[in-house]
């Protein structure tokens, strides 16, 4: 269940892909990339998890999420159908990504983008939208695959500007240090960081390891990850693993043991002891509360 790099497949020169998905369930494993992305849930349900902010979703669910930023939607298992009357219920969606170097150092580059700039940096914790701005924006968003070319464009521009101008129903997902807010530069290099231990949750990480990926000296490292991230290096890599044993107790059946060592953690002990510090439960008792039954 470590964080899995996903190549988002462009088919040519396209600066935005606009994709349907009609499928039996949600199973996309957990999972980022680059691009940035907005992904509107036309019908079915289940569990949405967008770094360390898991919770239900359902048809009408509309998300914002900037590039590089852990997620997964997964369907709720349905109850076996009878021969008579067999489940009709589905998992379909409109997905759209923005290449970054068109929708980053290009187009939101000039000055009468600045709202759709902020938008995107408010989408580095995921945008949750609601009420009346979900609404309008998800009608505009559902045919926005039948259009092509530049009128195609025009309608996601149009789409952007109507989840900009809808800040009052905006809800962030992801804890607010669980992704540090910095400088472009500063991002780049803290990204790498990330995708690191994502890609090694399950191994022994140490600082060394971290400020390697980041390209400093493990002092220089301990003093920047602190001044960008407000933790240390410790408290992000035991953040993320943590993060990691959550996915596991809610998706999986193995035992906690099994999870506190595919997370990372030497000994159940600190396992248990570093859960309650971050999640003050424990993970019986998380398991209890969102696990799924099995």
């Amino acid at each position: 269940m470590r964080a899995q790099f996903e190549d988002v497949h462009w088919t040519g020169h396209e600066s935005f892909l606009v994709r349907t998905f009609d499928l039996p369930r949600f199973t996309v494993p957990w999972h980022f990339h680059p691009e940035p992305e907005l992904t509107l849930i036309l019908e079915g349900s289940g569990d949405r998890c967008v770094g360390d902010h898991l919770e239900s979703f359902r048809a009408g669910d509309l998300v914002l999420l900037a590039g590089n930023l852990p997620h997964y939607w997964h369907s709720h298992a349905h109850a076996p159908s009878s021969k008579a009357r067999p489940s009709r219920e589905r998992a379909r969606a409109v997905v759209v990504h923005l290449r970054e170097e068109n929708f980053g150092r290009s187009l939101l580059s000039l000055p009468e983008a600045v709202s759709w700039k902020k938008l995107l940096e408010r989408a580095r914790r995921g945008l949750a939208f609601e009420g009346r701005t979900a609404s309008h924006a998800a009608k505009d968003l559902e045919r926005l695959p039948d259009k092509e070319g530049s009128h195609q464009l025009l309608a996601l521009l149009g789409i952007l500007q109507t989840l900009c101008d809808g800040t009052a129903d905006t809800r962030p997902l992801a804890g607010e240090h669980y992704l540090p807010a910095c400088d472009d530069h500063a991002a780049d290099r803290v990204r790498r960081v990330y995708q690191f231990i994502y890609a090694h949750l399950a191994d022994p990480i140490g600082l060394d390891d971290l400020a390697r990926a980041a390209g400093m000296s493990s002092a220089a490292f301990c003093r920047y990850c602190k001044r960008v991230t407000g933790r240390t290096p410790t408290r992000l890599l035991s953040e993320l693993r943590i993060t990691q044993a959550c996915k596991l107790l809610t998706d999986t059946s193995q035992s906690v043991s099994e999870i506190a060592f595919a997370s990372g953690f030497q000994s159940i002990s600190n396992f248990n002891r570093v859960f309650q510090q971050i999640k003050a439960t424990s993970p019986q008792t998380f398991r209890r509360q969102h696990g799924r039954t099995h």
